[in-house]
C-alpha cells in the first residue's frame, strides 16, 4: 500500500468533538493548502459551545512549529498577533509534525499495527474510487513511533495518558491518499465524561506548489513552555 502524497495540495477538514460537559457536539470545518515539505496554511471555523458566538483559527505549520491566531485568544502579550506553538515540545525530532499530523508517517505507523490492516471496500471520495483501510493504533505503538523519531516529551505523556487511535484511509489506484480519519476517545478525567475527538481529512488538487510563509518572529508569542508544563502536570496526575 503506498502512502505517498505527490508534492503539495488542498484539503478540507472535518471534526466533532463529543464530551458529556457538552449540550452538542463541537463541530469544526476548515480548509488548508500544504506544500508537501512540512508547510501548511489554513483556517477552522467552529463555534462557542457556550454562547455559539462563531470562533475562527488561522494557523500556519512549518516543520514543528505551529502559529495560530483567532479571536478566541483576546489580547496576547506584548501585543502579539500569532501565538507559536513547538508540536515536538522542544524536543528534536526527525519528521515534520511528531504529533502525527503527517499522513505518510501515520499510514506507516498504521501498517506495523498490532491486529494488522482490514480492507473495508470501494468507496468513492469527491468522485474518485479509492479502497478504504482500517486499523487500531495501541498506545504502545505510538509510544514507539515518538521515541524512535525523538519525541521523548510527548511519547512519555503517551505512555501515561494515551489510549488506542482508530485510523481510516482511503487510496486510490495510484496510492494518493484521498481521504483520512481519526478517531481517538479520552477516558473520563476530573468529573467530567470520556471525550472522543474524530477528525476526517480530503486532499485533492495534488501537484500544487503554494507559497507559505511564518510570521514574523516579532509577531508571535511562544506558548511553547507553558504547553509543556501543562503536559507535564496533567502527566503527573
Amino acid at each position: 500500500m503506498k502512502t505517498q502524497h505527490e508534492g503539495g495540495g488542498r484539503a478540507a477538514v472535518r471534526g466533532v468533538v463529543t464530551e458529556s460537559g457538552l449540550s452538542k457536539p463541537l463541530i469544526m470545518t476548515g480548509q488548508m493548502v500544504y506544500d508537501g515539505a512540512g508547510a501548511a496554511r489554513g483556517t477552522l471555523s467552529t463555534a462557542d459551545p457556550k454562547s455559539g458566538v462563531p470562533v475562527k483559527f488561522d494557523y500556519v505549520l512549518e516543520g514543528t512549529q505551529m502559529y495560530m491566531r483567532s479571536n478566541r485568544f483576546g489580547s496576547l502579550p506584548e501585543g502579539r498577533e500569532w501565538m507559536g506553538l513547538d508540536l515536538a515540545l522542544g524536543d528534536e525530532v526527525h519528521t515534520s509534525v511528531p504529533a502525527g499530523g503527517d499522513v505518510k508517517g501515520e499510514l506507516d505507523l498504521l501498517s506495523k499495527a498490532s491486529g494488522g490492516v482490514e480492507k473495508v471496500g470501494k468507496e468513492e471520495v469527491r468522485g474518485v474510487a479509492t479502497t478504504r483501510y482500517r486499523g487500531t493504533i495501541s498506545v504502545a505503538d505510538s509510544v514507539k513511533r515518538l521515541r524512535e523519531e525523538g519525541a521523548h516529551t510527548l511519547a512519555t505523556y503517551a505512555e501515561k495518558k494515551g489510549s488506542p487511535t482508530h485510523l481510516e484511509a482511503w487510496i486510490d489506484a495510484k496510492g494518493l491518499v484521498r481521504r483520512m480519519r481519526i478517531v481517538q476517545s479520552k477516558p473520563a478525567a476530573d468529573g467530567n465524561g470520556p471525550t472522543t475527538i474524530d477528525m476526517r481529512t480530503d486532499f485533492y488538487d495534488f501537484g500544487l506548489e503554494p507559497e507559505i510563509e511564518a510570521p514574523d518572529s516579532d509577531e508571535v508569542f511562544d506558548a511553547t513552555s507553558l504547553a509543556k508544563e501543562g503536559l507535564e502536570d496533567s502527566g503527573d496526575e
